[in-house]
């Protein structure tokens, strides 16, 4: 088990050992690490899991992101806060990609296997990287 303030660093080197490239990001490769990062647990009440795409508005950037959210309660059970943790990558946006709005989260499945295979085979998944070309990908640990 792995302490939430120590998560973004776990996943930025599982992506560096399995050669991801932040520059011309690999989406397949990234879902795949999110997936494994995923079973290593962390010292948290709730661990989630989103996955989400769009464009921001006033943005001209589409992005394609994983989110893992972390919620803290005190000893008392009481609610305590909450982190998200994200693996974004961009596209240059267009009017193909800004159909292709959505979210998905792990508590809409029956199981997180279930999610994964929901998101592998999505078209606001597939149609990014399989038609455009990434620009950049990014990891950011932040509380909402």
């Amino acid at each position: 088990m792995i302490k939430a303030d120590k998560a973004k660093e776990v996943l930025i080197k599982m992506l560096s050992e399995l050669k991801f490239n932040f520059i011309n990001p690999n989406c397949k490769l990234a879902l795949e690490i999110f997936k494994k990062f995923f079973s290593i647990k962390v010292d948290c009440a709730d661990d989630g899991l989103l996955f989400q795409c769009g464009v921001s508005p006033g943005d001209d950037l589409f992005q394609l992101e994983f989110v893992r959210q972390f919620t803290f309660e005190l000893d008392d059970g009481e609610y305590n806060g909450m982190e998200q943790l994200r693996l974004t990558i961009y596209f240059k946006s267009n009017a193909e990609l800004q159909e292709l709005d959505t979210n998905l989260w792990e508590y809409d499945c029956d199981s997180v296997e279930e999610f994964f295979n929901k998101v592998a085979n999505m078209n606001n998944f597939k149609i990014p990287f399989e038609k455009y070309v990434p620009l950049k990908c990014e990891v950011r640990q932040e509380g909402v």
